[in-house]
């Protein structure tokens, strides 16, 4: 998946921006302990960037920006915490998402998962999701699993069924095998 230059620039600032409103809007809690319930009042900052970010007027592949975010954005989830000073040796040499995942403060999968809802990428998120490696994969799918059925609401319903749709379009039966969704014989 060619994702294009990751530096730092107009758009980037922007979702940070959006970020620290939101940990602001949360303060003394980190972004990191964000439940279901907290998203209405934090998450508006955060997907208003994306928005902003996305429209046709910020950027002339809104579809590419968003993708982009979005990556970075879960690829700051998938990171190990708390980071030690040998980690930070290591990823800063490796690690692609390196200078932009660091302009995100911490943050967890609810933050990921509400803002997909928000945004309501499930085709993206099924898109990100199958780009990952398979045990990956399966570990964010019962993440979301769990994330759903936690104070599920009627648009958790429509999200994850809208996922569940996508799955079905873009993803061969045998790349669903073992998953947590299903019981389907072999």
């Amino acid at each position: 998946m060619d994702l294009g230059p990751l530096n730092i620039c107009e758009e980037m600032t922007i979702l940070h921006g959006g970020f620290l409103l939101a940990e602001q809007l949360f303060r003394p809690k980190a972004l990191a302990e964000l439940t279901k319930s907290d998203w209405e009042r934090v998450g508006r900052p955060i997907v208003e960037a994306l928005r902003e970010i996305s429209s046709a007027a910020a950027h002339s592949q809104p579809f590419a920006w968003k993708k982009k975010a979005l990556i970075i954005i879960w690829a700051k989830v998938l990171q190990p915490h708390p980071v030690t000073p040998s980690d930070t040796e290591t990823r800063w040499q490796e690690d692609l998402f390196f200078s932009v995942g660091n302009m995100i403060p911490t943050i967890n999968h609810t933050v990921l998962f509400e803002l997909l809802k928000s945004l309501e990428a499930s085709g993206l998120f099924i898109q990100l999701l199958m780009a990952l490696p398979t045990t990956i994969r399966h570990a964010e799918l019962e993440r979301f699993l769990e994330h759903v059925t936690v104070d599920t609401s009627s648009e958790d319903v429509a999200f994850f069924l809208d996922v569940w749709w996508e799955m079905m379009k873009t993803t061969p039966r045998r790349c669903l095998q073992p998953c947590i969704w299903t019981n389907w014989p072999p």
